[in-house]
Formats: structure tokens, sequence, C-alpha cells
């Protein structure tokens, strides 16, 4: 069942990247990115299944921010990608200190949320530290490797696939060395960042055939206006 959904929830997801971009411009992608990092965040609390893989569900939604940036720098260029890149990142700052800042109130004695509030938003620093370097060290990384590849063979495949694998691996070690170095044997931490990988491969590979038809819709609108 888990896989099915997953597919599901994967081609919505990139359709919506693509939608998103077709009708609203990068603009609506940089928002777009943000909101994707919310959700990926509060998903990243859920343990699934998947192939037989322990992994969390965040891991669709967060390599969708890795398409969409793809997607910006394909036909946008890379200071739009890049820009993405820093919006993602302070956003996830200010939504994790105004989210902190919440539970701080003291709850009313009506109220019976404020145990789950805690429960979900609660800040764990290394944690956190984990998500924005890994997150911003990536996006760069896979921002930077696109325009290089694009700029020396021009074959949008291979950028988008190539960049998306190298950095979603940068990703995936600086996460799991901040987050959990020495609070595991070292062979379980292998374990997990290479179950985490394994799935933002095949992730990536899928959102291929997407990237392609943003950068058709783009040329159609161009041909259109012209």
């Amino acid at each position: 069942m888990n896989i099915f959904l997953s597919i599901i929830y994967l081609i919505i997801t990139f359709l919506i990247t693509v939608f998103v971009y077709k009708l609203f411009g990068k603009e609506g992608t940089y928002i777009w990115i943000c909101v994707s990092i919310i959700i990926a965040n509060i998903q990243s609390l859920k343990m699934v299944e998947i192939f037989g893989l322990t992994t969390i569900l965040g891991n669709v939604a967060y390599s969708n921010v890795f398409l969409a940036t793809d997607i910006l720098n394909e036909n946008e260029g890379s200071k739009s990608a890049n820009k993405s890149v820093l919006y993602g990142f302070i956003f996830m700052i200010l939504f994790t200190a105004l989210m902190a800042l919440c539970l701080t109130f003291i709850p009313s004695s009506l109220d019976t949320i404020q145990p789950s509030l805690v429960e979900i938003f609660s800040i764990i620093p290394r944690i956190c530290l984990a998500s924005l370097v890994a997150f911003l060290c990536s996006q760069f990384l896979d921002v930077f490797i696109f325009k290089k590849l694009k700029e020396k063979y021009n074959k949008l495949w291979l950028s988008n696939n190539l960049s998306t694998i190298v950095s979603q691996l940068v990703d995936t070690i600086i996460f799991t060395l901040i987050a959990y170095i020495g609070t595991m044997p070292f062979i379980e931490l292998l374990e997990i960042a290479g179950t985490m990988y394994l799935l933002k491969v095949l992730i990536a590979l899928a959102d291929t055939g997407f990237i392609y038809l943003s950068r058709h819709l783009k040329n159609k609108e161009k041909l259109k206006n012209n």
C-alpha cells in the first residue's frame, strides 16, 4: 500500500511543482519551495516502510525542492535558483523560530492541542542544525553542478540527474553526521544514511520527465508570446 501511495504522492507533488511554475513563474516557485520545506519538515517526523526499507516520509517533499531549483536553473538561470535556496533557508529559520515562540505561550485551561504542538514542533537543536546546514550546502551545490553540466554538455537529463544525485549524497552525509554521530553505532548510522540516500536517488531519477515537461511548457509559452 505504501508503495502505491508513494507513487501517487510523488506524481502529484511533481506535477504541482511544474504547474506552479507554469502558472505563477519563478515568484510562485519561490513560494512553493518554502511551502515544500514546511511539508517536508513536518512529514519527516513520520517513519514509513517503502520497498521494505524504513525511511522518513518527508523524502518526497524534500526531493521536490531539488526539482523546483533545477526547473528554475534550467528556465530562469542560476541566479534565480540560488535566490530560491536563500529564500528557503531563511524561511526554514523563521518558521522554526516562530513555532518555538508559539510553544512558549501558556495554553488556556480549555486547550487540548498544546501537547501535540510540543510533540511536533519542539526544537531539537542538533536536528535543527543538521537540517539547516544540509539544506544550504546541498542546494547551493545542486545549483552549481547543474549550471556547470549545462554549460559543458547541454543535456538536461544529465544536468538534472547528476546534480541532484551528488547533492543529495552531500545532504545525506551532512545531515546524518551532524544529527546522529555519537548517538548510535557507526554501522547503524551507515544503514540509515544508505537507506535514505537510495530512496532519494530513486526519487531523483523519477523527476526527469517532469523537468522536461516544465521546459516544454516554457518553450511553448515563448512561442505563443512571439
